[in-house]
């Protein structure tokens, strides 16, 4: 576990993601096995370090995975700051910790989001130019999905930060592949003039910006989101955070109610359709929130998650570290 992290990666370096096993709501012996099921689908460079209590500390892992072992639990009822300060052999605090010293490439938990971020920001430094990390999380469209930042990390805001996570927005979706993110501003209407007085000198300063590494197209109103014509979209972590769980609400009752009307019609053509729906619309299968703007991949999922959201976020992790994400944002 002494080996220091690179600063330049390739496909044959090994890519080490750490997984925090407690504090959310999954048991952690079934957690610890839906991961070691999966890691036979990653490539060999893929290591996995989990981290949990003793009790789990005997089992057998396959070769990649490792066991780190933890004497504390933050718990989602603890104050974060306090949790932080007084838990430091809890599993979120240690991986924190380990990625800071260079021995993971990410870490992932589905525990307390207030202490991991807490402890994000008192370990990890902030990324040059960027005062305030941000949650970023993808959402579904009809065509391809949206990075949507800020969704919970900052409840106040002023425009210079908002201009920083259109920057990290872009950067993330160039991480995947699109040389020129389209990014829109969530408001109250498309017009330049609408919004409060910060939203509108975040619209003039977006569309003053020369040479920007993405191309703004105005303002977004929250019903167009999922119409696709976006990949970013930049909001305060208040307003992206009703929003998100707005949408994964209806998202929600929109799948139950399909699947309540088609309980009984076994061979009905639309089941097909509704598990694509199910596929494409459910949030649990999402991989976490990103905490983009610290010197560090960190991976928040939510504390209900699926193993497959967790999953996921393994495989975005890898993905995040292979395409030096963190270099893109410094750049």
């Amino acid at each position: 576990m002494q080996r220091k992290k690179s600063k330049i990666k390739s496909s044959a370096d090994i890519c080490h993601v750490g997984i925090d096993l407690l504090g959310s709501d999954t048991p952690p012996n079934e957690l610890l096995e839906a991961v070691v099921a999966f890691k036979e689908q990653l490539e060999p460079f893929v290591q996995l370090t989990l981290f949990g209590l003793r009790d789990l500390a005997h089992t057998a892992l396959p070769d990649g995975v490792f066991f780190h072992t933890a004497s504390q639990i933050i718990e989602m009822e603890d104050d974060p700051l306090y949790a932080v300060r007084r838990k430091k052999d809890s599993s979120l605090y240690l991986g924190v910790q380990m990625l800071k010293e260079g021995h993971l490439d990410a870490f992932i938990s589905s525990g307390n989001t207030g202490a991991l971020m807490a402890a994000s920001k008192l370990l990890l430094s902030t990324l040059p130019g960027v005062d305030r990390p941000a949650l970023l999380t993808l959402l579904p469209t009809r065509k391809t999905e949206i990075a949507v930042l800020d969704v919970g990390a900052n409840t106040s805001y002023k425009a210079k930060h908002l201009l920083q996570f259109a920057l990290i927005g872009a950067a993330f979706q160039k991480s995947r592949g699109i040389d020129l993110p389209k990014v829109g501003l969530l408001n109250v209407g498309a017009e330049a003039k609408k919004g409060t007085p910060e939203l509108r000198t975040v619209y003039e300063s977006l569309k003053k910006m020369s040479s920007p590494p993405f191309l703004f197209i105005g303002n977004i109103e929250a019903r167009e989101v999922f119409q696709g014509g976006i990949d970013v979209l930049v909001t305060d972590g208040f307003t992206g955070n009703v929003f998100l769980k707005t949408a994964e609400g209806i998202a929600v009752v929109i799948l139950d109610e399909l699947e309540e009307s088609m309980r009984e019609q076994e061979f009905s053509p639309l089941n097909l359709t509704l598990t694509k729906l199910r596929h494409h619309l459910h949030f649990a299968k999402y991989p976490g929130a990103l905490l983009a703007g610290v010197d560090g991949i960190v991976i928040k999922c939510h504390s209900n998650a699926s193993f497959d959201s967790v999953l996921s976020s393994i495989t975005s992790a890898v993905r995040l570290t292979q395409h030096h994400f963190l270099d893109s944002i410094k750049n």
